[in-house]
């Protein structure tokens, strides 16, 4: 018996699914703000739980902090510890639900701490300024990530694994 292209296509995308999703998964969303003007902004633990937030505003000028303090007064299950210096804002501290990172980068690998990512456009991109100097825009994507310098967990589209997958069934039974 042998088993065809489009089923075995299945299946590797099938495990791909369930091997991402045990290791990575957006957990929760939330809606916050209000205003012509929106952004998201993600949040990846350690644990691989993240969460994405939707965020809404009116002011001209609001930068990727002021939106992360608007978040974390707005949401009741969310909190942060950050330290304040002259250049800016260091973020040491997030915790949203059950999930929780701490970190001042002082551990080897060196690497515990929230690390922040940018999207104006096409791909994550690391950024090279802190938050309070982040001018956010419309259409905007940030995300946190702590303990790692990858970039963030991708989120599919909702069903496009389904529409993937349903695609590969059909090629199978066309034959």
């Amino acid at each position: 018996m042998s088993i065809s292209f489009a089923t075995r296509g299945v299946a590797a995308i099938a495990s791909v699914v369930v091997c991402t999703s045990v290791h990575a998964a957006i957990v929760d969303t939330f809606t916050v703000g209000s205003g012509d003007k929106s952004a998201s902004i993600q949040i990846d633990f350690e644990n691989g739980n993240g969460y994405l937030i939707n965020y809404s505003w009116s002011a001209s000028a609001h930068s990727s902090w002021d939106a992360m303090l608007a978040v974390d007064t707005a949401l009741s299950n969310m909190s942060m510890q950050y330290d304040t210096y002259s250049f800016g804002v260091f973020l040491t501290g997030v915790t949203i639900d059950a999930d929780t990172n701490y970190g001042q980068g002082d551990v080897e690998p060196y690497e515990n701490y929230w690390h922040l990512w940018i999207k104006d456009s096409g791909q994550w991109e690391q950024a090279m300024f802190g938050a309070s100097d982040r001018i956010l825009f419309n259409g905007a994507s940030d995300a946190w990530v702590f303990g790692s310098s990858t970039a963030p967990q991708n989120i599919p589209a909702p069903g496009v694994a389904m529409l993937i997958m349903a695609s590969a069934f059909g090629a199978r039974r066309r034959r």
